[in-house]
Order: structure tokens, then C-alpha cells, then sequence
């Protein structure tokens, strides 16, 4: 599994987690002038650490990383990578997750 092979999984597994998503920079697509995958910006992969940029969009934070992660550490156990460190870094949290929508007011 090379890196390009490991981010592609990483965001294929993390996408089965709810209430996360990379976090990914602002640039505006002009027609045909982006041809890769932005979310691939969200995940460094290397021996050592494997750190992924993420965005709440929903709360509580802690089972949803500790889901992400056992993703992570699960699909990285057989591969080149088993031995790197897993970072998940929240460098957002989406408006909508601090706002309980149930009592309309804000957490």
C-alpha cells in the first residue's frame, strides 16, 4: 500500500463515521482546472504519523474520534504504516453541530 493507496482508504473508511469530514482549504473549482481529489488535502500519510484534518459537524467529539481512529488503526494494522502515529486534528467545528435544533438554542 503506497501513500496515495492508504489516503484513498483512510477517506473511504472515515466516511463511514458519523458527524466528521476532512477538513479541506477553500479554493473555488473552475472547470476541468482541479484534477484531483480535494479531501486527499485533509490526510498525511507517513511511517511515522498519519495525521488527518477534520471538521465536526456534530457533537459529542470524543466517540466520534475514538471512532475514527479505531477506523484508521484498523486499516492501517497490515500495512506499511501499522507503526506510524494516528493525529486527528478538528480544525473546525460546523455551525450546525453546536446548535441543538430539538430545544432551538445553542449548546
Amino acid at each position: 500500500m503506497n501513500r496515495g493507496e492508504a489516503t484513498d482508504l483512510i477517506l473511504e473508511r472515515l466516511a463511514t463515521v458519523s458527524g466528521l469530514r476532512p477538513a479541506v482549504p477553500a479554493i473555488q473549482r473552475k472547470s476541468g482546472a482541479l484534477r484531483w481529489d480535494l479531501d486527499s488535502l485533509a490526510v498525511d500519510v507517513d511511517t511515522e504519523l498519519v495525521e488527518i484534518r477534520l471538521v465536526a459537524t456534530e457533537l459529542p467529539l470524543p466517540p466520534r474520534l475514538r471512532a475514527a481512529g479505531a477506523e484508521v488503526a484498523e486499516l492501517l494494522a497490515e500495512s506499511p504504516y501499522r507503526d506510524a502515529r494516528i493525529r486527528l486534528v478538528v480544525t473546525d467545528i460546523d455551525g450546525a453541530a453546536i446548535t441543538d435544533t430539538r430545544r432551538d438554542r445553542v449548546l
